[in-house]
């Protein structure tokens, strides 16, 4: 091989060599892994429709808004502040950021500014927040106030056979209710 053909093949393996580099981060980018969605567990199932508007008494099968049409409202149509921050602070809880909606629905459960249904659904999310965090007693006792607040409270038979709330909703029910 001449001098010339040399001095070629250097300046042709140093250009593959340079483009190679420059390609490698995107090709890196590429393979790499997306991260996991967050998890939020355990979560409530989402399955069951929402109930009739007939029954006032229910409770929504999972805790979330309800949409603003269904939502109270008053007199001029605005849906109320306490369902505005019981939708935010059930968004807070289907985050996964338990502490934090505990620490947003504890005061709604006591303050006055949640009509029945809202209380209810306020309660129910409370409760799963708790046991959540393995706060068991407290979980117990969201429930308990639920029954107070409504005998006819329940949930729904996948909610019921929850293996962390599940429990607790039938220890609060006999220990309200005696059954």
């Amino acid at each position: 091989m001449t001098t010339k053909s040399r001095e070629i093949v250097v300046r042709t393996n140093s250009k593959l060599a340079f483009i190679f580099l420059a390609a490698l981060p995107v090709l890196l980018a590429a393979c790499a892994t997306p991260s996991p969605p967050p998890v939020n567990y355990p979560a409530p199932p989402q399955s069951a429709p929402p109930p009739p508007a007939s029954s006032p008494a229910t409770v929504p099968s999972t805790p979330t808004a309800l949409p603003v049409h269904q939502a109270s409202t008053s007199p001029t149509g605005d849906v109320g502040a306490g369902e505005r921050a019981l939708a935010t602070a059930i968004g807070v809880y289907e985050r996964g950021e338990f502490q934090s909606a505990i620490r947003a629905l504890t005061p709604m459960t006591t303050d006055g500014s949640l009509d029945p249904s809202q209380l209810l659904r306020a309660l129910k999310t409370l409760a799963f927040a708790q046991c959540s965090v393995n706060q068991r007693a407290a979980c117990r006792k969201s429930f308990e106030q639920a029954f107070r607040a409504d005998p006819t409270f329940d949930l729904t038979p996948a909610e019921r056979g929850h293996p962390i709330w599940g429990p607790e909703f039938v220890r609060a029910r006999r220990a309200v209710l005696g059954k």
